[in-house]
């Protein structure tokens, strides 16, 4: 229902500001959310929809391992699909974090476990995306401390000194260590003691805090509406003053929040949170394990922490990823109902059944 409402609410913003339909993304964005929104109620056809994805997921982050790694060795450089490289960043992510959900009887060729958040987190880091590349470390961990409380205390030791001894040569050796330094230290030194000759991308930095506080000045004089994504950029490199020739060639501002607010102000922003928050409380409310409710956890973290840099809203690669996500586990958590009630059953919330 609220993507139905955000939908009618930024189309009908884009007809009443009379913007163009030549060249305006937002009019597909927008299209492209409210139809994959249904997405879910197709995959119930599916027999097991979230092992169709899941599987799907596994052969994903491994293929995109091997290409990545192909092109690192071979091009060199940061790895990207069509030259963007945080939208990679975000999809192996996304892929990685689908891969790690465990299935019942699960193929022994692509088995259970947190390898598929350690193989995804290796094709990130050829991307050297910082939004992805915080976070899904932090998944790894935390799913291979619970994997391995199923071996014995002895077991576990072992585990954890080959792990240990294998990070740490992959970061003083191997190529970890070099990329993390590249795209965190210098930051780190920049805020620590203010000199910057070791920043190599501080332009970046620069040109997002234009754009976040110019962005902020346009969204106090258009609260409500918006000034709409078609000319949104033009307002922001208005209010940037002498500083708007950094902001050329950019259609948006980099962050989930401001740019929500630039298309369609606080109504559109109300519509679109309420939509998302719906259907996170929901897939809470119906998994059927744990790991299903960290994998949402996970999904959620990576898609805040990307939001605060980029926009997963804002380009048809990550849409589709976030979007068949929620999808996928929408459809499989309706099939669980639908068993249920077949059962005679009334409620299903986390493998809790009541009965009529």
């Amino acid at each position: 229902m609220f993507i139905i409402l955000y939908a009618v609410w930024s189309l009908g913003l884009i007809l009443f500001r009379g913007e163009p339909f030549n060249d305006n993304r937002q009019i597909g964005y927008t299209l492209l959310i409210a139809i994959f929104a249904f997405a879910g109620s197709g995959m119930v056809l599916i027999r097991d929809p979230l092992r169709a994805y899941v599987l799907g997921a596994r052969v994903g982050t491994l293929l995109a391992l091997i290409i990545a790694l192909y092109l690192s060795v071979t091009d060199g450089g940061r790895i990207g699909v069509g030259g963007n490289q945080a939208v990679f960043a975000f999809v192996a992510g996304v892929a990685a974090i689908s891969a790690a959900i465990p299935l019942r009887k699960a193929s022994r060729y692509l088995p259970n476990g947190p390898q598929w958040l350690v193989l995804g987190f290796a094709a990130v880091l050829t991307s050297e995306t910082r939004a992805v590349i915080v976070v899904l470390p932090i998944f790894a961990a935390v799913e291979t401390v619970i994997f391995l409380k199923r071996f014995s205390i002895r077991q576990q030791g072992t585990a954890y000194a080959i792990l240990f001894a294998a990070i740490a040569a992959l970061v003083v050796v191997g190529p970890v260590g070099s990329i993390i330094s590249k795209r965190f230290a210098g930051m780190i030194e920049y805020y620590d003691t203010g000199h910057a000759a070791n920043w190599e991308d501080k332009v970046s930095a620069d040109i997002r805090e234009v754009m976040w506080r110019r962005a902020s000045n346009v969204i106090a004089a258009h609260p409500l509406a918006g000034v709409g994504s078609y000319s949104k950029m033009d307002y922001v490199r208005a209010e940037a003053g002498d500083k708007a020739s950094m902001l050329d060639g950019f259609r948006h501002v980099h962050n989930t929040v401001l740019d929500e607010l630039l298309n369609d102000g606080i109504v559109g922003l109300i519509f679109m949170a309420c939509a998302f928050i719906s259907i996170f409380v929901y897939l809470w409310r119906t998994a059927d394990s744990w790991a299903m409710r960290r994998a949402l956890i996970y999904f959620a973290l990576v898609c805040g922490s990307y939001g605060m840099l980029h926009n997963p809203l804002l380009h048809e690669v990550t849409i589709s990823s976030t979007m068949f996500f929620l999808a996928a586990l929408n459809a499989a958590a309706s099939r669980r109902i639908m068993a249920a009630r077949r059962a005679g059953l009334t409620s299903y919330v986390l493998g809790k059944k009541s009965a009529a």
